[in-house]
């Protein structure tokens, strides 16, 4: 008489259904576990993609290729202390307050609008306060667009009420071209001096 090997074939085959099915599992997990960490890299780098770009970094960069002295400044200013200022150059032609700007220079108008000459004595006003505690003044804001450079165009252009319109690329190259004004060593470093303590930052000359 055969022995009826049936129930023995049918455990055996479920035992390998079980393998087979943990196995789907493995995978199914395995591929999950790597689409997710792929998605994850992506988004990544997306975002860094889309990061805006740090303006005040930039001109601050800018800034720091020109030699100190006779150049002073004041650097990456939070906007809770001189609104919209972010720098503050002194310089032997005078006290100069920055405001930049990310996007594209415009074209200069030979008639400024009276709210933005408003504006733009506004906004250098807190400059020209801490300059007058040693007797001097703020008597230019320099607006410092990063955008298209426009090599075209002159690197520096009015806009009317002491405001000028900077190419970033070219700040460094304009200030370089400035007259030599009648600031003294002596007087740069107190301005100087009087703008960082008045923005809570430490005494460069104590």
């Amino acid at each position: 008489m055969v022995p009826d090997r049936a129930p023995h074939r049918c455990q055996h085959e479920r035992v390998n259904a079980r393998i087979v099915i943990s196995l789907i599992v493995l995978v199914a997990l395995v591929l999950g576990g790597f689409i997710a960490y792929r998605r994850y890299i992506a988004s990544m780098q997306v975002g860094s993609d889309v990061r805006p770009v740090n303006g005040a970094r930039l001109t601050s960069e800018r800034l720091q290729q020109l030699p100190s002295p006779p150049w002073r400044f004041v650097l990456e200013i939070s906007e809770d202390r001189l609104g919209g200022v972010d720098h503050v150059i002194i310089g032997p032609s005078g006290v100069i307050a920055v405001n930049t700007l990310m996007f594209d220079r415009p074209a200069s108008t030979e008639t400024p609008d009276p709210q933005q000459m408003a504006n733009a004595a506004m906004m250098k006003a807190p400059v020209d306060e801490l300059a007058a505690r040693v007797g001097l003044s703020c008597d230019t804001l320099a607006k410092v667009y990063w955008g298209a450079p426009q090599p075209e165009r002159p690197a520096v252009l009015e806009s009317g009420f002491a405001t000028v319109a900077v190419e970033g690329q070219r700040l460094a190259d304009w200030l370089l071209t400035l007259p030599p004004g009648p600031l003294t060593p002596a007087q740069i470093d107190l301005a100087w001096q009087a703008i960082l303590t008045g923005i809570g930052r430490p005494d460069p000359l104590a």
